[in-house]
């Protein structure tokens, strides 16, 4: 089995979810990610997700993730009520999972036992309700500075502990892989993996943000083609998304055909791998 490419919403958060939809086809896709966090789209417009899911399968897309329920580590009834909303949309549109997103407040004030904690007191009650919904969360490492789950193994080791493989599984996202300098894979945990590329040489890893993450060309400096090519051989088969977030690749106005060529660029070079 080979990689299936998919397409993150932040690719195009201005258009509405029709002219979203004819771009995922035009690059040739197979899926998208739904986000619930864009301001006057689906979900967060009240779109009902039996219409947006419609729509999709109407163009022969399938749903990748609802991507995310923010902060899933800071329980609280209110996050339980957005926990339960999320994951029922997901299922409703079809989706096989939601991302879950830890807090990455820069002053979150956590001791590194206190996140520790918090972050398996999430875990724990969030899997009641996904497995409710027979929903996965995929539960994402991010690696910037005040991340209170910057890497692979200490999802792994969390979700372990609470014994919740059969809830869980890992989004592996090749920026933030790269911005914190992990070294660890577990491919048998992950389920949905996000790539962006990264042209300027200005800033340390450490110092990027999410509005540097472009679209994957020659002399991307995250290595994406080397992470996904990892990823194959070490039999991963599910979606891997484009997830830019910089503002010149929302708004190019040639975004569909520099987004094509940043896809088959990548296909190309994992099929020749």
């Amino acid at each position: 089995m080979s990689i299936r490419l998919a397409l993150n919403r932040t690719c195009a958060p201005q258009l509405p979810l029709d002219a979203f939809i004819a771009l995922a086809t035009s690059v040739g896709v197979q899926a998208v990610e739904i986000r619930n966090d864009i301001e006057g789209r689906e979900f967060a417009d009240g779109t009902p997700a039996r219409d947006v899911r419609a729509r999709l399968q109407d163009a022969g897309l399938e749903v990748a993730s609802v991507n995310a329920l923010q902060r899933f580590n800071d329980w609280s009834p209110a996050r339980a009520n957005e926990a339960e909303a999320i994951i029922a949309c997901a299922a409703a549109l079809g989706a096989p999972g939601v991302v879950l997103c830890p807090v990455h407040d820069k002053d979150h004030g956590w001791t590194e036992a206190e996140c520790e904690k918090n972050l398996r007191d999430g875990l724990r009650q969030l899997r009641p309700i996904l497995l409710a919904h027979g929903i996965t969360g995929y539960v994402e490492p991010l690696g910037m500075t005040g991340s209170t789950m910057k890497r692979q193994d200490m999802a792994v080791a969390a979700v372990g502990d609470v014994d919740g493989w059969d809830a869980f599984k890992l989004c592996y996202d090749t920026f933030q892989y790269f911005r914190c300098g992990d070294t660890q894979l577990f491919p048998q945990h992950i389920g949905l993996a996000h790539m962006s590329g990264i042209a300027r040489t200005d800033l340390a890893p450490g110092d990027l943000a999410e509005p540097d993450r472009g679209l994957i060309f020659v002399g991307d400096r995250v290595g994406n083609i080397a992470q996904l090519r990892g990823l194959k051989a070490a039999g991963y088969a599910g979606f891997v998304s484009m997830e830019p977030f910089s503002p010149e690749v929302q708004n190019d106005p040639d975004l569909a055909a520099h987004l094509r060529a940043s896809l088959d660029y990548v296909s190309t070079l994992l099929k020749a791998a």
